[in-house]
């Protein structure tokens, strides 16, 4: 601690040119001041000012010893600064990027009972398909599928992305039951397409059906309109489980080959790892992660 108050009273003399004007400003006498420079000349073995009867300077010693200190003392003061924000409770804007079939299915009914736990925080929320400049953009947090490349990121696993295929039980009474992935070559098949690209998305079965040419009988740019297809018996879907979920257990829909089925990849809650977890990310982070521990939003159905 004595060391501490030496180099904090050096740096104060070195920004002021003064050791009277330091001394004001930490509350101290002059004398206090001369000492505790005069104990670092000591031990470093070098001298840190120029002195004369009305001024201080900086040695060349000086200046190196001064740049050094000063990111010292900045360094505690924001690590003092982040210990007294993580155990202050979560508030401000909170900037969330998710993609839209996440916010529209998963995120939106968990909102209210956030919000009911988290008054102070105001959501500003981005639906974006893209893959957005967390740091660039101002993204405090978000969710992404997929593997997370960029280091300059750091995230939680909420769990492996299962999509399944399902059809309304009349539709399968009308056209058969598929026993594999290949006999829906003769089925009337639902497909999806990025709106970003154009391109439509693979249905995620094992090998030797992952390269299955599925007719496409209808081809949609968001999720809800191939969901409402499936339920409105135009044929077989591939959809997320948690986005089919709700139209399994009301009986519109049912599961077909969930042997078959793969994972598409996780889905991560990511931020910036330059920036230390606040208590908002924190407790957006927190509560997203326990609300979906349950894993039936990403298993497969069986």
């Amino acid at each position: 601690m004595e060391s501490f108050r030496s180099i904090n009273a050096f740096v104060h003399a070195a920004e002021l040119s003064s050791y009277a004007a330091a001394a004001r400003v930490l509350g101290i006498s002059p004398s206090a001041i001369a000492k505790g420079v005069a104990r670092l000349e000591d031990d470093l073995g070098v001298r840190l000012f120029h002195r004369t009867t009305r001024s201080i300077g900086l040695t060349k010693e000086g200046h190196v010893f001064y740049e050094r200190c000063k990111f010292i003392l900045n360094e505690i003061r924001n690590t003092k600064a982040l210990i007294a924000e993580t155990r202050a409770s979560p508030r401000g804007k909170l900037h969330v990027s998710v993609p839209q079939i996440f916010g529209h299915s998963l995120l939106m009914p968990l909102l209210p009972k956030f919000l009911a736990q988290f008054p102070d925080v105001q959501l500003d929320i981005d639906f974006e398909d893209r893959v957005v400049d967390l740091i660039a953009e101002g993204i405090d947090v978000a969710v992404r599928s997929g593997e997370l490349a960029d280091s300059r990121l750091v995230g939680r696993k909420l769990g492996e992305q299962y999509f399944v295929v399902c059809a309304k039980p009349a539709y399968i009474k009308a056209h058969g039951l598929p026993g594999t992935p290949t006999d829906l070559l003769d089925h009337y098949c639902i497909h999806f397409k990025y709106p970003s690209s154009g391109r439509i998305a693979a249905w995620s079965f094992v090998k030797p059906y992952e390269n299955l040419d599925l007719p496409r009988n209808l081809i949609f740019n968001n999720t809800h309109a191939g969901l409402r297809a499936a339920v409105d018996g135009l044929g077989v879907a591939h959809l997320p489980v948690y986005v089919a979920e709700e139209a399994f257990q009301q009986g519109l829909l049912i599961p077909l080959l969930t042997d078959f089925m793969l994972p598409l990849g996780a889905m991560t809650l990511i931020w910036p790892s330059n920036r230390h977890l606040s208590p908002k990310v924190r407790a957006f982070s927190d509560f997203i992660s326990s609300e979906l521990a349950a894993g039936r939003y990403f298993s497969p159905k069986n």
